[in-house]
């Protein structure tokens, strides 16, 4: 029986990660580490905590804030769909490496190219703008 639950336990960790990446990334890698370290660790709790914090960073106002708000809880609701009704309280070290390997793999397949294409397009007006004073 054991044997069954190591890979949900395993999958739900994983998940618990995505969620992670999901909440504590906005525009650019600035990770929470006291939250993800928390969910990691004792992952009942550290979601609680995770989205109470999300919630209290995005302030239900329209405008960018709010739909990012928006477009979180709802990428959230969508993968806690995957999740078992109970979390465990807290999992030894070794139980931890799926979260941080769904935290990975989120932010560099969904996270990182939204977020690299949203920050190059300034960078590249700055240095057309610098190249124009350049050459006058």
């Amino acid at each position: 029986m054991q044997l069954h639950s190591e890979p949900s336990m395993a999958r739900a960790m994983y998940i618990l990660g995505q969620i992670g990446a999901i909440i504590c990334h906005e525009r650019g890698p600035r990770p929470q580490t006291n939250v993800l370290t928390t969910m990691a660790s004792r992952p009942a709790e550290g979601l609680t905590i995770a989205l109470a914090e999300m919630n209290a960073q995005c302030p239900p106002q329209r405008g960018h804030r709010r739909a990012l708000l928006q477009w979180k809880q709802n990428e959230i609701q969508r993968l806690r769909r995957a999740l078992p009704v109970s979390l465990p309280t807290a999992v030894c070290a070794q139980t931890q490496m799926p979260f941080w390997a769904g935290y990975c793999q989120y932010w560099e397949d969904m996270l990182k190219p939204q977020i690299g294409h949203d920050v190059d397009r300034p960078a590249l007006r700055l240095i057309d703008a610098s190249r124009g004073r350049a050459g006058a």
